[in-house]
């Protein structure tokens, strides 16, 4: 990945700017929402343990330390994704994240939940997601960036 920020780097103007954005390396929570009201289900899981985005964290922190690049902002926002069950959360997953898993307690809390009378209901999947700001401090014919 910091090969990556290189090559891109190398591609910048100078005081170019990259937006990263990625997952956090956090497991996003899985809800139930009955009418107003959302109860947690459990946690997302991934096959690898969200090591990419641990990784990618790490890389944009070698290249910072390295003066690439400076970062000028960085900041969240969730990504939200609702189904009307459990089941399609799962085939959407099965489309998009393939390496995404919903263990079984997690599912059968779910399910206990989607059991609810209430008739305005669904699952959600909050992804937090990691995004920053950085100008390259790559320097131009000028000396300056």
């Amino acid at each position: 990945m910091v090969h990556a920020l290189e090559i891109i780097h190398s591609l910048l103007e100078p005081a170019g700017i990259l937006v990263d954005i990625h997952p956090s390396s956090d497991p996003p929570p899985i809800e139930v929402r009955l009418g107003h009201r959302y109860d947690l289900a459990g946690w997302l899981k991934e096959t690898d343990d969200y090591i990419e985005y641990t990784q990618a964290d790490q890389a944009i922190e070698a290249v910072l330390r390295r003066g690439l690049f400076a970062l000028q902002q960085k900041g969240t926002f969730t990504f939200n994704t609702y189904a009307p069950s459990l089941a399609e959360l799962r085939e959407h997953l099965a489309e998009t994240w393939q390496d995404a898993l919903i263990d079984d307690q997690v599912a059968g809390r779910v399910e206990q939940l989607l059991q609810s009378p209430e008739i305005d209901k669904e699952v959600v999947l909050r992804e937090v997601v990691q995004i920053s700001r950085l100008r390259s401090l790559r320097l131009g014919k000028t000396g300056r960036a």
